[in-house]
């Protein structure tokens, strides 16, 4: 489990503050946690990036006001024509305490139903779980080595330590098809 962190600095919240931080390359953002008073705070906007473009899941450690945060990204708000960031919102993790996130899954192998013909399907690319982010993954490896043509691999089948799944447990996540036969039809067995 990787952690990033980022540097920030405490801001007056409210619109009009927002917006002149937005024209100097600053992003707002609020941190919650429970049982705690907000902590707004901006960033650099180049800082987010590994933070919000990421395929991965990660904690990330806030420092602000001479204080390590630890938390995970809660919201991001983009704007609706240049999908620049607007907003983010931080929500405060302790460890022990279970959160619910979504983990990115990672098809590894080489599936003996592709060798036999078959084609590989990937129906779901991230799974809901609940887990200590302390200990979270940063994504979930789904080997199909022995995934045979017409089988498929769902939620149930996954057994990890420490963490738990949420979603439907007879979710398919990859299937391996058998490939497509053209029928013929029954007049082309006499043209030939």
């Amino acid at each position: 489990m990787s952690q990033i962190v980022l540097q920030a600095e405490p801001r007056t919240p409210g619109q009009t503050a927002s917006k002149v931080l937005r024209r100097n390359d600053r992003v707002p953002g609020v941190y919650y946690a429970n049982g705690q008073d907000p902590i707004h705070f901006s960033v650099q906007k180049l800082a987010l990036r590994p933070v919000v473009y990421t395929a991965e899941a990660k904690t990330v450690r806030l420092e602000v006001a001479g204080k390590g945060l630890t938390c995970i990204l809660k919201d991001v708000t983009f704007h609706p024509v240049t999908d620049k960031i607007l907003h983010f919102d931080l929500l405060g993790v302790a460890a022990g305490q279970k959160i619910a996130v979504e983990i990115p899954l990672h098809i590894i192998g080489q599936s003996v139903g592709v060798r036999d013909g078959g084609s590989l399907e990937q129906v779901l690319h991230k799974a809901h779980v609940m887990v200590d982010p302390t200990t979270m993954p940063e994504h979930i490896d789904i080997d199909v080595t022995n995934l045979a043509k017409g089988s498929a691999i769902v939620i149930r089948d996954l057994n990890i330590a420490g963490v738990e799944f949420t979603g439907r447990q007879d979710a398919v996540i990859v299937a391996c098809h058998a490939p497509k036969v053209a029928a013929e039809e029954p007049g082309d067995a006499v043209k030939k």
